[in-house]
């Protein structure tokens, strides 16, 4: 097997084990929330959001560990590190034991997420990057199809622990794939690393989070929440100075003079805010409100990566062609709309051409936009820099995941925790305004992405 075919299939198994677990954790959700949280959704919501709040912070050191110690060999010790913390998340006697190892988890995933873009896109000949993403799109797709009935029927023979156990092989392949292969392109043994930059960006998110699961409890205008969002806004106003103030920043800031990188950052949170609380939203409309069972409610939204699957190959090879502004809009367009309908006709009464509308169209939006972020991203950035562009674009993604599902949790459910259907309404609501707030950012993305690339010139930090 040639070393490039081992990247691409290391790198697809990374992203078919990524989306196995960020996909089957809304299916765990319900399980956990009942049996270590005594039905408490607001406290169970951490385990979904923890990820957010620890991995957005670290992803940028993940990178620049890269750039400094070799993209390689923080991927595969990553990967490793990632088993290990998916099996102390099996082995969890309680609920803040398990948010704490969700936590570990994340830290791997910062690492791994970013190098393996960055191995990806740097060993990639310059006309398939596109592709080379589009291939990892489909195993993550796969993994969106395969896990969620795989973990319902785990969870239905034994427990929500399986759920964990099941991660475990496909990330010791993952990093046998990549132990031998030889490192990329552009280390920078200089490079500064500095974790008070991380601790600061960590305290920022988690106190944003916090703020928004309290404010049914607190309310929107109460002292306590006003002042927990201006304390985190003060913190990430610190770490913005720190980065403008550093001669070499953790943050990015030179890249956001190209128009497309600062538009594909500001897309990348809220695609992210949108995608990943309407698998909270959905799953439990359909559990708590429509009264599916997990196992049913799993097979039909496993439509949703199925779309992706089938959409990945398609869209790298219409972006190669027509460029990224294109393709995603019509993804965003077909999302959009797809909720919206949900929105307006969704209530108390079933229906499934409702819901098949809906998981079809956001499964077309997923498969068409997810994968084409990163390479909008990296584009026109020296080789040495790959790493920290992307490491900050993920960074934003997972600030993203975490504000939205900490959102709609809390527009979903009430102070007492007893959902009904006008709270999921405002969910739903949600998820359709920040798609709308999507559809115009992409306009930020107009232009061919080969003429801008060939008349800029590569930025440096």
């Amino acid at each position: 097997m040639t070393s490039q075919r081992r990247i691409t299939i290391g790198a697809s198994l990374c992203g078919f084990v990524s989306g196995w677990e960020a996909t089957t954790m809304f299916f765990l959700f319900p399980e956990i929330r009942d049996v270590l949280a005594s039905g408490d959704s607001t406290d169970a919501a951490w385990i979904l959001t923890i990820t957010g709040v620890v991995s957005s912070s670290l992803l940028l050191q993940g990178g620049r560990l890269g750039e400094k110690y070799g993209y390689q060999n923080l991927y595969k010790w990553g990967i490793l590190f990632f088993a290990f913390t998916s099996l102390c998340c099996a082995l969890s006697p309680n609920l803040w034991v398990l948010i704490l190892f969700r936590g570990l988890t994340a830290v791997s995933l910062a690492v791994i997420s970013p190098l393996a873009a960055a191995i990806l896109v740097a060993k990639a000949d310059s006309g398939s990057k596109n592709m080379a993403l589009a291939r990892v799109g489909v195993f993550v797709g796969m993994s969106g199809v395969t896990g969620p009935i795989v973990i319902t029927l785990l969870i239905d023979s034994f427990s929500w622990r399986f759920g964990y156990f099941s991660q475990i092989p496909f990330a010791v392949l993952a990093a046998l794939l990549s132990w031998r292969d030889a490192e990329i392109p552009g280390r920078n043994k200089k490079r500064e690393i500095d974790f008070v930059d991380s601790t600061l960006a960590a305290l920022s998110v988690g106190f944003l989070v916090f703020a928004l699961s309290k404010a049914d409890e607190w309310g929107w205008l109460s002292m306590n929440f006003s002042g927990t969002v201006a304390l985190s806004l003060l913190l990430a106003f610190m770490v913005l100075r720190r980065s403008k103030m550093s001669n070499d920043p953790q943050i990015p800031l030179s890249l956001f003079k190209r128009r497309k990188y600062r538009f594909t950052s500001f897309l990348s949170f809220t695609i992210a805010s949108t995608f990943f609380s309407h698998w909270l939203v959905l799953l439990l409309f359909l559990t708590d409100i429509w009264d599916f069972g997990l196992i049913k409610a799993s097979v039909l939204l496993t439509v949703m990566p199925g779309m992706v699957t089938v959409t990945s190959i398609p869209t790298g090879r219409m972006a190669d062609k027509y460029g990224h502004f294109p393709v995603i809009l019509c993804g965003i367009i077909v999302y959009t709309l797809g909720f919206l309908q949900f929105w307006i006709f969704a209530g108390e009464s079933e229906s499934l051409i409702c819901l098949l509308i809906t998981v079809f169209c956001a499964g077309f939006g997923m498969g068409t936009i997810w994968q084409l972020l990163s390479v909008s991203a990296s584009q026109n950035v020296q080789p040495d820099r790959i790493g920290s562009a992307l490491a900050f674009v993920n960074s934003i993604q997972r600030v993203g995941s975490a504000f939205g599902i900490a959102l709609a949790a809390t527009l979903t459910f009430s102070g007492s925790g007893q959902p009904t259907v006008a709270l999921y309404q405002r969910g739903v609501g949600f998820i359709v305004v920040t798609s709308l707030v999507s559809l115009l950012l992409t306009f930020g993305l107009r232009g061919d992405n080969e003429r801008e690339s060939s008349n800029q010139t590569s930025l440096k930090d």
